[in-house]
């Protein structure tokens, strides 16, 4: 990963909490602080931000916080998308567990406590939106997501695109290098693909708050029709491959017999 880092850590603690960071100049200083109080001071994590070419001036603010609380910045000078952003950050993770949260404000950091709870069993635990603070056509557009994905690589789970997680690091080095088919949904590819490993996932309902900072431009009007067809065609992309996969496992010889 390109860029500048500020801050460090002292012992390794068992979790990383893992914010991205994109444009929230106006609101980052009050979501770090949350999420710093309800959860990385009381159970001692570290706190990684992952700053992605911001243009409104979120470098500085968090550069300025970086003094303050106990976190490591990471900032790029240039944008890489959400998927990239999240995939570098993660992939810096080397504690055993990493928490994931998206950063406009979204999610209340005190249904982590929740997630935690349930981690013993479980490889990955998801937040499950009770129900979401959005546009009606963002609501409308996921819910056709998620069937299609259901559809598409029988997967049956309810929210395999939330950004407020709990994830092992051993899933991240065993997912993380095949997630490239979904632009859009980088959650949702990573969640299909570890369910499609065998992988250990539960999903925990979580709240859902409006977004400190209104709407987004991603999901703009006159970006909708680029956006449904990316999807579209990124989801059979991605069950073409999980099924050709699965059918050269199952032509291959049994394990012992390799091993012969």
């Amino acid at each position: 990963m390109s860029g500048e880092v500020y801050g460090s850590w002292g012992d390794r603690p068992a979790v990383t909490v893992l914010l991205p960071v994109y444009n929230e100049a106006d609101t980052i200083s009050t979501v770090l602080t949350e999420f710093d109080s309800t959860v990385v001071r009381p159970i001692g994590a570290e706190l990684l931000v992952c700053e992605d070419g911001s243009t409104d001036g979120s470098p500085k603010v968090l550069r300025d916080l970086s003094q303050k609380l106990n976190m490591r910045l990471v900032t790029c000078p240039d944008r890489k998308g959400y998927a990239r952003a999240a995939q570098d950050g993660l992939s810096q993770v080397a504690t055993p567990w990493v928490f994931f949260a998206d950063s406009d404000g979204q999610y209340d950091p005190a249904d982590f406590w929740k997630i935690w709870a349930a981690r013993e069993s479980y490889d990955m635990v998801i937040g499950r939106k009770v129900r979401r603070s959005e546009r009606y056509y963002r609501v409308f557009l996921s819910k056709g997501f998620h069937l299609l994905a259901k559809a598409f690589t029988t997967i049956p789970l309810q929210d395999i695109d939330c950004g407020f997680r709990l994830i092992r690091r051993d899933v991240l080095e065993r997912v993380l290098p095949e997630v490239r088919s979904l632009r859009y949904s980088f959650w949702a590819e990573f969640t299909i693909i570890a369910y499609r490993k065998g992988l250990r996932i539960t999903e925990v309902p979580v709240g859902h708050r409006p977004s400190l900072r209104g709407g987004t431009s991603i999901y703009s009007w006159n970006r909708l029709p680029k956006i449904l067809v990316s999807q579209v065609l990124g989801l059979l992309r991605l069950a073409r491959r999980l099924n050709r996969e699965r059918s050269v496992q199952s032509r291959s010889p049994p394990r012992a017999a390799v091993q012969g």
